[in-house]
């Protein structure tokens, strides 16, 4: 057997996980191939797999016994010694710990490392950062995709009572302009619309970015505003802002989102100062989000070398050196540092449990899209899938589940309600304009939805609803897909299931007395339930918890935040590597992450910064809720910026 490590290596790179696992029968099947083509006869690889049929020994996670297992359970055991021999099953028959058994002799595992990401070059080319602001007044990147006549003929817009003219709005700014000179243009189409109807950031610039058509035009409003120098002019551009929403208040940008603005200005500029020093460092140029701004800057590589979360880059000379500044921006100090889905369940449950070998592997995999995997890597992660998220974890808790659930409760209150539901319809339809608005208003309120979201959708519910009276049978999801089908042809968007659970959930409301209403409710609880559950799961699971913390480690902002690569503004408070560092009194992010925890009480529960015979740091709140109650396909997984950590920002500003 003095080729069972070349063997072993064989086998790992056949199996999907490049791992191999001696008690796969997939596995098993491809090592007997290669033992055949090693020259084996049929007694000796018989004689092998024999051997391998072995039992392991596993220590519960609940109860700390250890005992012999066939097959271990990865959600309640760890393994603690694999193919185990007749003296090690009877030793643990006798009750002997963990640390009692030999597992020297395990069978070395060969794996596949993860491919290395490619290391980020932050620093910029020093001639293409000194040709950023020609580029910007007189390049390509100076112009709009969407030009004058396609906005002014956009059927969607609609014009403020009050506009403002664009020469008053570049009056306040620095000359030349230090950003794309097209988000002139754009900041002067967004104050001079109202915020109504089906509008988006791509109806006012082609370089749109994520986020709600708030949030993108107040990122706009914030790097416009950081590239002025002139602190006088920097507050008469504020104020002319705010005066501006006074006079129009059905505008897109709000007096906070400048408020805002105002304060992000303030603070990065006032990081400068104890950073470089005061009056050691310029102001060079400003870029949104979008990969031809960046590189304009000098940036090497936009996809390899952009920041975690940043929203804005700014470019500063030091020293006669031009360096880069990501920031990411946060409204105020509510902010989301996550953002997700309790669709993450999984990732979760698998990073609680997985092994190192696999972890790492499962890790450099997490999130690529599916056209950068290869066949192999796709069949990994299924399979680790298949391996831990089992039916050991509860129904209430797995979203596929508890969206099954939530239909089949849309389709049974339809079926059993479809008369009243009807009569219900029908009466909506006989109702003046005026009532049916009002009606809307309060089911939209209802469902969470925006204040004007009735008034830009009256219309289309109307021949939704002309269009399910005049259907035969038994009303469904399904029928109320065709409706939305016709009402908005083309737009798969529209008529999804997300979509048509919605307008279930309206048509249920209509009538406040019936009994679809009630039944409305039990839907609800569903939603609620499964949000309660998932919390609770997270927090009393010890797997799950440890899962939790493993997840967030890449999405949470703290690790761009220690290593100086990014910084995040809160209005004008700045979480910064000096900050972070003052704050936590850590180095780097390894020191960090290996005193987070999850804290239970006090509520609510919250990830902190723990080190034994010092006090607690609570850093965000874990909160969980439905996204869409009733109606949505997932639910949010937030962490808040936690009200403690909050005032320890703005303890140090007020220090300094």
């Amino acid at each position: 057997m003095n080729n069972w490590k070349k063997i072993l290596n064989e086998l790992s790179y056949r199996v999907s996980s490049g791992i191999p696992d001696l008690t796969n029968e997939q596995h098993l099947m491809k090592l007997w191939d290669i033992l055949k083509e090693h020259n084996w006869n049929l007694d000796a690889r018989v004689e092998l797999l024999k051997n391998l049929d072995e039992m392991s020994i596993v220590k519960n996670k609940k109860s700390g016994n250890v005992y012999p297992v066939k097959k271990y359970k990865p959600q309640t055991q760890t393994i603690v010694k694999k193919n185990a021999t007749k003296d090690d099953i009877e030793k643990a028959k006798q009750g002997a710990g963990e640390d009692e058994f030999d597992t020297t002799t395990d069978t070395d595992v060969v794996k596949i490392e993860p491919e290395k990401a490619p290391e980020k070059n932050k620093k910029l080319d020093q001639t293409k950062t000194n040709q950023a602001t020609e580029e910007f007044n007189e390049g390509k990147l100076s112009e709009d995709g969407v030009s004058d006549e396609d906005f002014e003929n956009n059927p969607e817009i609609t014009k403020v009572d009050k506009p403002i003219d664009i020469k008053e709005i570049e009056s306040r700014l620095s000359k030349p302009l230090p950003f794309p000179k097209k988000y002139l243009k754009v900041l002067t189409r967004l104050l001079n619309t109202k915020n109504q109807g089906k509008i988006s950031i791509s109806d006012f610039t082609d370089a749109a970015g994520g986020g709600t058509l708030e949030s993108t035009a107040g990122e706009i409003v914030s790097m416009i505003g950081m590239s002025i120098d002139d602190n006088e002019k920097a507050n008469q551009f504020f104020d002319m802002l705010s005066q501006h929403t006074k006079d129009n208040n059905d505008g897109i940008i709000s007096s906070s989102w400048i408020e805002s603005a105002r304060k992000v200005r303030e603070g990065t500029r006032g990081r400068y100062d104890r950073e470089f020093g005061e009056g050691n460092w310029k102001f060079k140029n400003a870029a949104w989000d979008i990969k031809d701004e960046v590189e304009a800057l000098g940036i090497e590589d936009y996809k390899r070398d952009k920041g975690f979360s940043t929203d804005v880059y700014f470019s500063v000379e030091v020293d006669g050196e031009t360096i880069l500044d990501e920031v990411s921006l946060k409204k105020d100090k509510k902010a989301n540092l996550l953002n997700s889905t309790s669709g993450r369940m999984s990732d979760i449950i698998i990073r609680g449990n997985a092994t190192t070998e696999e972890y790492k592997r499962y890790d450099s995999l997490y999130g690529k899209p599916a056209k950068e995997l290869s066949e192999d890597d796709k069949k990994f992660l299924k399979e680790i899938e298949e391996k831990y998220y089992t039916e050991d974890i509860p129904d209430n808790v797995k979203v596929s589940k508890v969206k099954q659930k939530q239909l089949e409760l849309h389709q049974e209150s339809l079926s059993n309600n479809n008369d009243s539901i009807r009569n219900d319809i029908d009466n909506f339809l006989s109702m003046s304009k005026e009532k049916q608005l009002e009606r809307l208003k309060q089911l939209g309120k209802d469902l969470n939805q925006s204040k004007k979201w009735a008034e830009s959708n009256l219309d289309d519910y109307i021949e939704i609803m002309n269009g399910l009276k005049n259907t035969e049978g038994t009303l469904s999801i399904d029928m109320i897909g065709e409706q939305l089908k016709k009402v908005f042809p083309g737009k798969s968007a529209k008529s999804d299931m997300r979509s048509r659970q919605k307008t279930s959930a309206l048509l249920q409301q209509l009538n406040p007395e019936s009994e679809s209403k009630k039944d409305w409710d039990n839907i609800v609880r569903n939603s609620h339930q499964h949000a309660e559950e998932t919390a609770k799961y997270l927090l009393e699971n010890d797997t799950a918890r440890e899962g939790l913390l493993k997840s967030i480690r890449e999405d949470f902002p703290l690790q761009a935040l220690m290593s100086g690569e990014e910084s995040m503004s809160l209005g004008d408070l700045s979480a910064d590597q000096g900050t972070l560092r003052e704050i936590f009194g850590v180095k780097d992010f390894k020191e960090l992450e290996q005193n987070l925890k999850v804290r239970e009480t006090p509520e609510p529960a919250s990830i902190v910064f723990s080190v034994e015979g010092q006090e607690e740091i609570p850093i965000s709140e874990i909160n969980t809720r439905p996204d869409g109650i009733g109606y949505g396909g997932s639910w949010k997984l937030e962490m808040k910026l936690h009200p403690d950590f909050a005032l320890r920002l703005e303890t140090l500003k007020k220090a300094r």
